[in-house]
């Protein structure tokens, strides 16, 4: 029976997911199906078919060994090509799920691996002002076979599959999506951290502290790019249990891992903030990010909203996308007078996959992490702090070239471009994957200001390169929070001049852009928990 009433836009929520590398030990000894370890990540229930084309890497006795690619997976299990050289040991042996494409996963709504399945998605976006999900562009090939009596095609089929047109545009109440623009966090300076009440083992722990922090400093930790920091979250009965999401690696430290320690959340009155550094990553590495995509006709209880069952007409009453593998090609950071600070972010998307009707655990899912339609205000990271909430505001900045102030600024701009490229390779065994390969990044920075003096035409005839430490150009946003950004770039020509003759005999202004090549700091006090 198909349910003839209309989605509205009062039912569309979307949420992030983050894509991190996911650690677990194996439960089958099989050479081309890896399962979870059901004695501790039973209650990770996975989407089924939800991870085609990630990367599983082999760590045999702690040493890297081999990678494969996931063609299928049902609720635990991962089948993958090529087949590993010789059986896991399971006792021995462990797997890293990395995180581009692979929406971290949750537990299910039972926590014993018997509940509704979820995704890590309770997530907020922030101030969002606009967004546009992903679409899926089908290629069609049409053929004639040489044959005659029609002139209709003879022959059509399907090819290639493409997710693409993701955007999201925001207003900064912080900036942390920086980190998936430039690609590496160096460092996270919480305010406080408490060193007692360590996780229980890799995948538990307790309910008084709900973040743990990884600095990398083991050789096992694997981690890429800076610190990490890991969340609890509480299920099951009234949140009788406590899980790690993503769960620690477990060759990093037998229980207690006593090297993460816990992260006091930011409260605005104790001015509690994390500090983040991001730097540019220069390889082949980009971070990623899933958005979910709900769309619920509200009827019922409203205990059933966004939740999808394994019957259709369920499926007529809630019905879910996730966007996986969204990088990020272009970020477009802009001040204008008077304004919010506002970013927009264009997507490179590897897939876009649908929550099937039927699932191996018989349970259905629950999009937006179980959170209902009267839980918005208890999605992760979201706040009533007015502070938290407010965006920074043009008045809030200050910016700085060469050398000085400019305090006569209307109109300020910052495009970073990753020119990312779309590659699919043989092997992956789905024609909707692809990958988004970084390219040449660049920067550009357009600016309105006032005349004041000749400065920037006589920077516009300078042949030489501007790479004096004492004249970089500094870009200061701050609240009276206390959060902040600071960004400074480096290297950098001024490349254009266009300056006005106003008809009403008003100020004189010129537009200008600017071309750095390096960028020497970007920071970030917060509020924000940045888990990716």
């Amino acid at each position: 029976m198909t349910d003839s009433g209309i989605f509205l836009g009062s039912g569309a929520s979307m949420t992030f997911v983050p894509e991190v590398d996911f650690y677990f030990q194996p439960e089958t000894t099989s050479t081309t199906q890896i399962q979870f370890l059901q004695s501790t990540l039973a209650q990770f229930q996975l989407v089924d078919n939800m991870y085609v084309g990630c990367t599983i890497d082999w760590y045999d006795n702690g040493v890297y060994t081999s990678s494969h690619t996931v063609t299928s997976n049902d609720n635990d299990t991962f089948t993958i090509t090529p087949a590993t050289g010789t059986a896991v040991v399971i006792a021995e042996d462990s797997f890293v799920l990395r995180g581009y494409g692979a929406p971290c996963p949750a537990p299910d709504s039972d926590d014993d691996g018997t509940g509704k399945t979820r995704l890590h998605a309770d997530n907020w976006l922030g101030l969002v002002e606009t967004a546009a999900f992903p679409n899926i562009e089908v290629e069609m090939k049409q053929l004639n076979l040489s044959l005659g009596g029609t002139r209709n095609f003879t022959h059509q089929y399907k090819g290639i599959e493409t997710a693409s047109g993701g955007n999201l545009a925001l207003m900064c109440n912080q900036v942390t999506w920086l980190y998936y623009a430039l690609g590496k966090c160096a460092e996270i300076t919480p305010a406080s951290t408490s060193t007692s009440n360590h996780p229980t083992n890799y995948h538990t722990g307790t309910n008084a502290h709900k973040l743990y922090i990884d600095d990398g400093a083991t050789a096992t930790s694997h981690i890429d790019e800076g610190p990490f920091i890991h969340r609890v979250n509480a299920v099951g009965s009234a949140g009788a249990s406590v899980h790690i999401v993503p769960p620690i690696n477990p060759l990093v430290e037998s229980a207690p891992q006593t090297n993460f320690d816990n992260i006091t959340y930011p409260v605005a009155a104790t001015g509690g903030y994390i500090t983040y550094k991001f730097t540019e990553s220069n390889s082949d590495y980009l971070p990623s990010f899933a958005l979910e995509y709900s769309l619920s006709k509200l009827a019922g209880a409203v205990s059933t909203h966004y939740q999808s069952e394994n019957h259709a007409s369920a499926e007529d009453l809630n019905f879910v996308r996730v966007a996986r593998g969204n990088r990020v090609n272009t970020l477009t950071m802009t001040a204008n007078e008077n304004e919010e600070l506002k970013m927009t972010m264009d997507l490179n998307t590897r897939a876009v996959t649908g929550i099937p009707q039927t699932m191996a655990t018989g349970t259905g899912y629950e999009s937006r992490g179980g959170l209902h339609s009267d839980e918005n205000s208890s999605l992760f990271n979201f706040t009533s702090e007015p502070t938290h909430l407010e965006p920074f505001f043009f008045s809030d900045g200050s910016i700085s070239i060469f050398g000085q102030e400019f305090l006569k600024i209307t109109n300020f701009t910052l495009t970073i471009n990753n020119n990312l490229q779309d590659k699919r390779f043989v092997g992956v065994g789905n024609k909707s994957i692809k990958d988004g390969i970084p390219a040449q990044r660049n920067y550009e920075i357009a600016i309105t200001a006032m005349v004041t003096d000749d400065k920037l035409f006589t920077e516009l005839l300078n042949q030489d390169e501007n790479n004096v430490a004492s004249e970089s150009i500094d870009l200061v946003f701050t609240k009276d929070s206390g959060e902040s950004l600071t960004m400074a770039f480096d290297d950098y020509f001024t490349t254009a001049n266009t300056w006005t003759v106003p008809d009403d005999k008003g100020p004189i202004t010129v537009e200008a852009t600017l071309m750095p090549r390096t960028l020497t700091n970007c920071t970030t006090i917060t509020h924000w928990v940045l888990q990716g």
